[in-house]
């Protein structure tokens, strides 16, 4: 049923509803229903029962309701159905009213009794509240007479008490003014320098004021005794056995004494930049803790230290990371690298605890993040090295006479080398991703590509080198390079064929093995961006090495196949019987006699001048003699050599004394034969 004061809320269920509808009917709440006009039987004809549900229940409910009209219109526009579920479902809504409106009757009722239960008990405990209320009225006034009979018997001696009184403090501000150095020398003594503090700045006006005249010793003395403090909350703030708390209350109190703590804050900082550089040698976690503990007094005692206190952080934690890089270049192992690096992320932690703004785990996860890397590229050119020198070694007692038994075990050598050296690199590498710390966590993809980018980067400059020793390639990097120049000229054949079989192993058996191991133990990554494809390309390098075998294998053939054809042309040279090359041939096998002549002979330093005379004298009287002149002069340069090594005092002439010599000589001769020329 619709309600005369309006529509009901949208929660309210049927009961509660037709409860506030009799409500609003018995009150009156809408006193629009009460005023308006009564229906007449055209409007109530174009209401159908069934159009809407609100307005037949409207005109029942309004006091200008007509019952013969409403009942025309039922007849003329509803059925005998319609009627009859109308009847009953009037007839439902009266009973219901009936059982609300008792209700209501009830509930009134009860609350009735309960107001009238209620103002009886008010009369009864109002009975006897007049009677107090006369008697707390009587004392009042009682009490506010005697008041005014003290107030004015001593209305005329208040004046001289409040006087004496003042007089009794102003003496009492003296005597603790005269007191003063007293009182803080037992302070001092007992070390109770809040106290002090207290005292003397509780006087310093009354010095400010008065210290110039009366009160100039007291002033001197109080100050001498505050000299001491300051002393002491100096010496308080300077140890490093004092807790934080007690050195926090030695700056307050300085503070409080106007002292400048600029300078004390500046040595303080020096004193702990110099602690932490004794400290970063040797780093102990005790150490640690106690510089955590430093930190943290610093930030209470000087809040506004915190940018100097971040620099020292840094530049410790930059230090400690420096010399873990020092010791990259000495070969470490990687569980002891991981060791350094876990100590100094533990570290970083606790000092981050304390300097939050100095981003220590960040930097120390940036700078672990470098040193692994570098780690793992020095562990690479390590091996490479070792096995650099092996060969070298190889290079350097090889020759072409070598045994096969010699040969085989160099090879076999050479072969474990390299397979058992990538196998170990791989072992050693697994633990930089074994751990569970936080720190390996972040890093272990990286790690993983970094591992297959060494290998890939590895086997490419091994195979460079392998060029290098054989002699075919010069432009290889001088990082992996250990030879010289001198050494790739003398490259044998039997180390080019073993640097080919060497290849094929590396293709058909190290490089598989390798690859088993990392997708066993370093699959996942993922780090490396896509666009630079996979870290390590196993296919790659076997055709890589697969070539390269090839290639020194057709090196050594073409060096065995010139070695033959040198052999066959010295052979088989046909010679030139013409006078020239008569003599020249003739005169290089004397010059090669006497040269073994010479070697055979022992001298004195003028035989070995004499011999040198000799040689520089025929160098410019075989010339018109010879044709190849380069040939003569090397074999008289021999021969000089041989009596220098056999002389015991080999002091040659000097080439001035040796032209003026040979030009005598010369002219000797000319002038013995005019014809020559």
């Amino acid at each position: 049923m619709a309600t005369a004061g309006g529509a009901a809320p949208p929660g309210m269920d049927e009961k509660a509803r037709r409860t506030r509808d009799l409500l609003a009917s018995f009150y009156n709440t809408d006193p629009s229903a009460s005023a308006a006009p009564p229906a007449s039987p055209a409007s109530l004809a174009r209401l159908s029962p069934t159009a809407t549900a609100g307005s037949p229940l409207d005109s029942i409910n309004s006091t200008s309701f007509d019952p013969e009209i409403y009942m025309d219109v039922l007849v003329q526009q509803s059925n005998l159905e319609s009627l009859l579920q109308r009847h009953v479902k009037m007839a439902a809504e009266i009973k219901n009213l009936d059982t609300d409106l008792q209700m209501l009757v009830y509930e009134n009722y009860n609350k009735f009794i309960s107001a009238t239960d209620t103002i009886k008990r008010m009369k009864t405990n109002i009975v006897g509240m007049e009677t107090n209320m006369e008697q707390l009225l009587a004392k009042i006034t009682s009490v506010q007479s005697k008041s005014d009979t003290v107030n004015t018997s001593l209305f005329d001696k208040r004046e001289n008490i409040e006087k004496l009184h003042r007089t009794r403090n102003l003496l009492r501000k003296v005597q603790f003014i005269y007191d003063l150095p007293t009182r803080l020398n037992k302070c001092i003594k007992t070390e109770a320098y809040a106290d002090a503090v207290r005292f003397f700045t509780g006087a310093k006006p009354i010095f400010e004021a008065y210290g110039d005249t009366s009160f100039q010793e007291c002033k001197k003395a109080s100050e001498e005794a505050m000299d001491l403090v300051i002393q002491h909350l100096q010496g308080k703030l300077y140890s490093d056995t004092e807790p934080i708390e007690t050195r926090a209350e030695a700056v307050v109190l300085l503070k409080q004494l106007n002292y400048p703590v600029d300078n004390l804050k500046s040595n303080l900082l020096e004193k702990l930049e110099d602690c932490l550089l004794n400290l970063q040698n040797e780093p102990t976690q005790a150490s640690i803790g106690d510089i955590s503990k430093t930190f943290r007094a610093y930030l209470i005692i000087f809040p506004d230290s915190e940018r100097r206190l971040i620099e020292l952080a840094q530049a410790l934690f930059s230090n400690r990371y420096e010399s873990v890089r020092e010791n990259l270049k000495k070969r470490i192992s990687s569980t002891d690298l991981l060791a350094m690096l876990r100590s100094l992320w533990e570290d970083a932690t606790t000092i981050d605890e304390v300097i939050p703004e100095a981003a220590l785990p960040a930097f120390s996860l940036e700078t672990t993040r470098d040193i692994i890397r570098q780690h793992i590229a020095t562990a690479f050119r390590h091996l490479q090295s070792e096995i650099s020198d092996a060969l070298i070694r190889t290079h350097s007692t090889s020759n072409e006479k070598l045994e096969e038994s010699q040969l085989q075990t160099t090879m076999e050598t050479s072969k474990t080398k390299v397979s058992q050296g990538c196998i170990d690199l791989l072992q050693e590498f697994h633990h930089l991703i074994d751990g569970n710390t936080e720190l390996l966590v972040k890093l272990r993809d990286l790690i993983i590509d970094w591992v297959q980018e060494g290998f890939q980067d590895f086997f490419n400059k091994l195979d460079g080198h392998f060029h290098l020793l054989s002699g075919r390639s010069k432009s290889f990097s001088q990082e992996s390079s250990t030879l010289d120049p001198v050494q790739i000229e003398k490259v044998p054949a039997v180390l080019v064929l073993m640097l080919s079989q060497l290849c094929v192993y590396i293709e058909q058996t190290t490089i598989p093995k390798v690859t088993e191991e990392l997708a066993s133990s370093f699959s996942g990554g993922g780090a490396r961006s896509y666009e630079y494809g996979p870290p390590f390309v196993p296919g790659e390098i076997c055709r890589l090495y697969h070539s390269s075998g090839e290639k020194l294998l057709h090196h050594y053939i073409n060096m065995k196949t010139q070695k033959i054809s040198k052999l066959l042309n010295k052979r088989f040279t046909t010679p030139v019987w013409i006078k020239e090359s008569v003599i020249s041939t003739v005169l290089k096998l004397c010059l090669k006699s006497l040269q073994e002549f010479v070697r055979l002979q022992t001298f004195n330093r003028s035989g070995f001048q004499q011999i040198q005379l000799d040689m520089e004298f025929l160098k410019s009287s075989l010339k018109e003699f010879v044709d190849d002149e380069a040939a003569v002069s090397f074999l008289l340069k021999e021969v000089n050599n041989a009596a220098h090594e056999r002389c015991l005092d080999p002091i040659p002439l000097e080439p001035p004394i040796l032209d003026k010599l040979i030009n005598a000589k010369l002219a000797k001769i000319k002038g013995q034969n005019p014809n020559m020329q």
